[in-house]
């Protein structure tokens, strides 16, 4: 192992370590919900969304009262978390006292009841390390344990750019250092959110897509690939959006072998497909005797019908000013490409409600847009070097997963809800920006090469720092 990765991987694990700790408890996007959810199947091995049950269990509401955490979701500024030493005093009176409050009596309707349980069952695994402790204690363990996944999803962005740019140590230490030190990518990865490991699968999925194409499709290679997808799939169903890429990918390098080679290749695909599909078909049977929805039931109605000129009008609205002839048609009051994917994806902590220094987004925008018409033009350097299909399949997954993300924004938005799209929804190919900015370094004479690199690694340590100390100054002084 080259020395420089180990190094990178300790940067981000104190890192995580300082996320996981700093942010109070349950101050992080639907952490309720999914605390709740690995509590249930936890303490009584069951799914939630249970009608006529209560959503939270008995301990994890009595918890979230002695500290605020709902009261200051949202308004951290205007009521924030109780720190007192008197109020946890009494909290602990009571948690240990003959009649604590139950752990099993959760497991009601809420928002996170459809989705499937593989994240949770990993999540559980920190849950069972404290289960003795209190329920701050066990969130904390849950977070604690997260922080494995930050790690992996550096290695795997490590290993994309190897995959794509060669054995190559500073444009692999800078994509690392991008994807796993990103102040987003920290604050998600260590708390409890299935996005967690969303993140990971998908960014080992990017990898593996580039091994099965340059690889010609070599037979572990195609059955890990489908075992991660499959295993992205019963994380969230945003993975579904990974199905296609993940097809283009084996078809590639496939029909990169020799003719000869092909036919006894079909093996390993079959193999392949089943371990893909079959996992999720269990999935889906399971939540259908259950009487769950397997997937978050979004779709049109009589009512609100879907509209391809309004969607395609939805879609310029988002990335682009509106024209005077379209109906305005907005999920944010300024333009989403920059309220919703540059700045949340920058950084906006909290239920989104704590925010960076307001220069720095503007600042961190510009530079991502640099990177990108950067890597626009050497992408026709590429294309020139018979590169075309991985450069297709980086493509597709990043369009196949806009595009789902912005058909359930649609739907949601003409059946009367609110906007969907948040930053961190992006974060699942983070690894391609990381590997934008490498293929920047790779291509720079070599002295340019290593102060750049210098200068990238700096610059998100700093980036680390300044988000770390607007959490403390949110949610402590």
């Amino acid at each position: 192992m080259p020395k420089s990765l180990p190094l990178l991987l300790a940067i981000v694990v104190v890192a995580g370590l300082c996320w996981a700790l700093a942010v109070p408890p349950w101050q992080s996007p639907d952490e309720l919900d999914h605390f709740a959810y690995a509590e249930t199947l936890a303490e009584n091995f069951s799914i939630p969304g249970t009608a006529g049950r209560q959503e939270d269990s008995s301990d994890e509401s009595f918890a979230d009262h002695s500290v605020g955490a709902s009261r200051g979701a949202f308004y951290p500024g205007a009521s924030p978390p109780e720190w007192s030493r008197s109020a946890y005093d009494a909290y602990l009176a009571v948690e240990q006292g003959r009649d604590p409050p139950a752990r099993g009596d959760g497991g009601g309707l809420s928002g996170a009841d459809q989705n499937p349980p593989l994240y949770y069952l990993f999540a559980d695994i920190g849950y069972l390390l404290d289960h003795g402790g209190t329920a701050f204690g066990r969130l904390y363990a849950m977070r604690l344990w997260g922080v494995l996944l930050l790690a992996v999803t550096t290695s795997a962005a490590w290993l994309l750019a190897g995959e794509t740019l060669g054995r190559r140590r500073l444009p692999q230490l800078v994509c690392a250092a991008v994807v796993g030190l990103l102040p987003m990518m920290t604050f998600i990865s260590s708390s409890v959110n299935p996005d967690a490991l969303l993140i990971t699968l998908w960014t080992l999925a990017l990898w593996l897509g580039a091994r099965v194409i340059n690889r010609r499709a070599g037979k572990w290679d195609v059955i890990a690939l489908c075992a991660v997808t499959a295993a992205a799939i019963l994380t969230k169903a945003t993975s579904y959006a990974l199905v296609a890429p993940v097809v283009l990918a084996v078809a590639a390098g496939w029909l990169r072998r020799r003719p000869a080679e092909r036919r006894p290749a079909l093996i390993p695909v079959a193999v392949g497909a089943a371990v893909l599909a079959l996992p999720v078909l269990a999935w889906l049977a399971l939540a259908h005797s259950l009487g769950r929805a397997g997937i978050n039931n979004i779709g049109p109605t009589a009512a609100h019908p879907v509209n391809i000129r309004q969607f395609l009008s939805y879609v310029w609205q988002f990335y682009l000013p509106r024209l005077p002839f379209l109906t305005p048609f907005r999920t944010t009051p300024g333009l989403p490409l920059y309220d919703v994917w540059l700045r949340q994806g920058i950084g906006t902590f909290g239920w989104l409600d704590v925010y960076l220094p307001s220069w720095l987004y503007p600042t961190v925008s510009v530079a991502i847009g640099v990177i990108a018409i950067a890597s626009v033009g050497l992408l026709s350097r590429l294309l020139k070097r018979r590169h075309l299909p991985l450069l297709g399949f980086f493509a597709l997954t990043a369009l196949a997963l806009l595009m789902l993300l912005h058909v359930s924004e649609y739907l949601l938005v003409i059946d009367g809800g609110g906007g969907f799209n948040q930053g961190r929804y992006l974060l699942p190919v983070a690894g391609l920006l990381g590997l934008g900015v490498a293929t920047i370094v790779s291509r720079l004479p070599r002295r340019a090469r290593t102060a750049t690199s210098g200068l990238v690694l700096t610059g998100m340590i700093a980036l680390q720092v300044v988000s770390l100390a607007t959490i403390v100054q949110a949610y402590y002084l």
